[in-house]
């Protein structure tokens, strides 16, 4: 079974007042654009334009002062808001079994867990864990290799659910305690 991934991990920036955090390096991540500025708003996008290692809290800061933030269609914790449609010319093929290294830059650490899954976009809930973090990006110990380069296996136990593009990402999601940061890589299965 064939497995296309449209490269589209979605990293995020925020305001200027909020230092930068990390985001996915390797494969190319997702970046704003129209629609994404349609549904979440003119500002939210020209910050993420503008620094794509923010988290989720600094963006939802800019969006609820705005009149053009639109939450339901933006669905910020999905993707960080950032649109199927601004990103489908990224689109690469992955095969069942395949694995897929991923490069995360943590331009500022804070300890926290994370995991690595395939999730369902349609209801935003993990279809399969890949990886998981119990700590991640220490402050205590310092980032170590692997947080910073890893490698994911594609299942071979997905069939059909993932068989539209934008039906499915790879999502990297980092939850400190007083941040929260997804970073996703979006596929179809053929």
């Amino acid at each position: 079974m064939q497995y296309t991934s449209a490269i589209l991990l979605a990293a995020a920036g925020l305001i200027s007042s909020v230092a930068a955090h990390g985001s996915i390096a390797s494969p190319t991540p997702r970046q704003p654009g129209a629609a994404m500025a349609s549904a979440c708003g003119q500002q939210v996008e020209v910050n993420q334009a503008s620094d794509h290692n923010g988290n989720i809290q600094g963006m939802l800061q800019v969006a609820n002062s705005q009149s053009d933030y639109n939450a339901a269609e933006c669905d910020i914790w999905l993707c960080k808001g950032y649109k199927w449609d601004d990103n489908k010319d990224l689109l690469q093929t992955y095969t069942a079994g395949q694995e897929v290294p991923i490069a995360f830059n943590v331009a500022a650490p804070h300890t926290g867990t994370a995991n690595v899954s395939i999730v369902d976009t349609a209801t935003n809930t993990v279809i399969e864990q890949l990886l998981y973090y119990p700590v991640f990006a220490s402050t205590a110990t310092g980032v170590t290799a692997n947080e910073t380069l890893f490698s994911i296996t594609i299942p071979s136990t997905l069939g059909d659910k993932c068989s539209t593009g934008g039906a499915c990402v790879i999502q990297h999601y980092w939850n400190a305690a007083s941040i929260d940061q997804t970073y996703d890589v979006d596929w179809i299965s053929l």
